[in-house]
Order: C-alpha cells, then structure tokens, then sequence
C-alpha cells in the first residue's frame, strides 16, 4: 500500500556556517507533524492515512487506514491537496493521533497502545458546531498537539469555522474533547490555530498561521487559569507560519511554509524572539525549504521539520534535521 521509506545522510548545508541539515526520512505524502517517543524515536503524519515511526533508523508505518479527504476539488471531479491524521504525540507508551481525515464535526482524537490500524484506537468524542452560523460544521482538520506537564491534557487546534478558531483540550483519562480558547472571544482576528506549545505558569503558547499568502501569523499566549490571552507577538514578514517549537526562554523556532493550494513554495526556518507584547524579534538561520509544515526539537536538539518537497500528493515529502539552532 505505501513505498518504503529511506533514510539519507547530509543533504544541504544551510548559510549559517554551523548549521547543516540532513534528510532523515523521505518518501512521504505530504507529510505533517513530527514529534518523539519516550525511546527518542521519531514519528510522522502521513496524508496517505498512516503515521510512521522511525525504529532502529528504519521506519515502520505504526498505524495504518486512518480516513483521507482532500483541501480541494472542483465541478470535474478533481481533487488534490490529500489530509489524513495530521498530528501525532505521545503520551508515554500511549499514542495519541488526530483523525483528521473525516469531514469537519467528525474528527476525533484516537489513542493507541501499539501497532496496528486506525480502527483499533481508543477514540474521543467529536466536537459539532459551536455556533448558529450555517458555515460552522464542527471542529476538524485537528493539528498542533501538546501535552501538559502533568500529562493529563492534550491541547489541540481546530481547523473548523474561521469564526471561532478554537483550541481545543483532551482529557487523557475520560477521553472527553471539548473548546477550551477561543480567538474570537478575545478579540483575536488571525484564524487558523497550527501549534500549541506549553509554557511555564499554567500558559499555553498558540501558533496562528492566518490567511493565505499574507504575512499575518501570529503567537498568543494564553493564561490557562483564566483562558484569556496574556501576550500577543506578531511576525513581521513571515507568511503562513505553521510549525512552532521552544527553544529556550521567550525564543522559539518558526517555520514558515508559505501556503499556497495549487503548489509547494519556499518557506524558511526562523527564529522568533518574543520580548515584551508587540512584535517579536525574526532571525534568520539560512535554511529554506520547500513547504516546512511543523517542528519539534529531538533528543539530540536537532530541530526536526517535515516539508511537503517539489510537489504535494506526491511520495516526494520527508523531514530533515537541522543542528546549531539549540545547542
């Protein structure tokens, strides 16, 4: 059903001198987040319906037949741009995976013990409309998990009605998925929540990529006590900022992937200094790519980002790893 998937060595080196990037896997289909087991191994969202695990440096397609749905179609019958579970974190043993391949109010959260298929996974309940407008079908296209510090929330982001823009909260024990923040409520124009990262004092860090094409993202950090924003940083010249990971302190990686739904642009690696309320601080690190969706740090504080390559829905994605940036 899949290609194998292959792990390369060095593939570029960046125009920071310290900084070099190595392909560790490719083949992938528009690959989405990356995240880590307990054991430091590296694990993908594939829009082919599976998430891959990287085992002994070879990958192993962990769980297969989640459902697919595509971002585009038109009155031919054509379709294009392929999503499937687009978020992946463990929590433990335990993996826990957006199945975000179903239509918008049918997404769930699905929680795994082991290898196998979509169907074996222990699953939460959907999130419908939360308003009366027509265009509000429910929460989907889940992505941007995290994890609180006590392991007992995972914090998600909901792609459903722009006019909402909810992040939404698991809890691990009863399996119940509800709204947690919302954008609007707080007077929060910028839709499209990518990332949640967890901070210190009960905050949440939110990734707010915004409208396509226009460089609008946004960084919100939420008081989780009183849900209500307690920062907001904008991103001076960065476009569709989609994956976000802490570095140290108020800094972060930033990937911009430069959204476009009829193909694959350059999008750049950066870092975001965030400092008082206003605008944060972008530092360039030299690395493009061609679309970066997410990010993670691994064990060895390489940042690990997947990147769709010349072409989406084509087996030509994969995740490179990048020194120098956390030492």
């Amino acid at each position: 059903m899949v290609a194998t998937l292959i792990c390369v060595g060095l593939m570029s080196v960046s125009a920071m001198a310290e900084t070099n990037v190595q392909t560790v896997l490719r083949g992938l289909v528009n690959p989405s987040s990356v995240s880590f087991s307990a054991e430091g191994e590296l694990t993908v969202c594939d829009a082919r319906g599976l998430v891959v695990v990287l085992k002994d440096d070879q990958p192993v397609n962990y769980v297969t037949g989640f459902d697919t749905e595509h971002w585009k179609s038109n009155d031919e019958g054509k379709k294009w741009y392929a999503v499937g579970p687009l978020s992946a974190i463990w929590s433990g043993s335990t993996l826990v995976v957006t199945d975000a391949g179903k239509v918008d109010g049918e997404e769930t959260l699905l929680f795994f013990d082991g290898k196998g298929k979509a169907d074996d996974g222990v699953k939460t309940n959907s999130v419908p409309a939360t308003t009366d407008d027509a265009a509000d079908k429910g929460e989907g296209n889940l992505t941007g998990m995290s994890l609180s510090p006590d392991g007992s929330t995972v914090y998600v982001c909901g792609q459903g009605f722009d006019g909402k823009s909810w992040v939404l909260a698991g809890d691990i024990a009863s399996k119940q998925l509800k709204p947690l923040l919302s954008a609007d409520d707080n007077g929060i124009e910028t839709n499209s929540p990518m990332q949640t990262v967890v901070g210190d004092d009960n905050t949440l860090y939110v990734l707010y990529s915004g409208a396509g094409g226009k460089a609008d993202g946004l960084i919100v950090r939420w008081d989780l006590a009183t849900k209500k924003p307690s920062g907001q940083w904008t991103l001076p010249g960065v476009i569709n900022p989609m994956g976000m990971a802490l570095v140290e302190g108020d800094k972060f990686a930033v990937v911009e992937n430069n959204w476009s739904l009829d193909q694959t642009n350059e999008g750049r690696v950066l870092m975001a200094t965030l400092g008082e309320p206003g605008e944060a601080a972008i530092e360039e690190t030299g690395v493009s790519l061609n679309g970066p969706v997410a990010c993670g740090f691994g064990p060895d504080n390489r940042l690990y980002v997947s990147q769709l390559g010349e072409e989406f829905d084509k087996p030509v994605g994969s995740v490179v790893a990048i020194s120098g940036l956390k030492d």
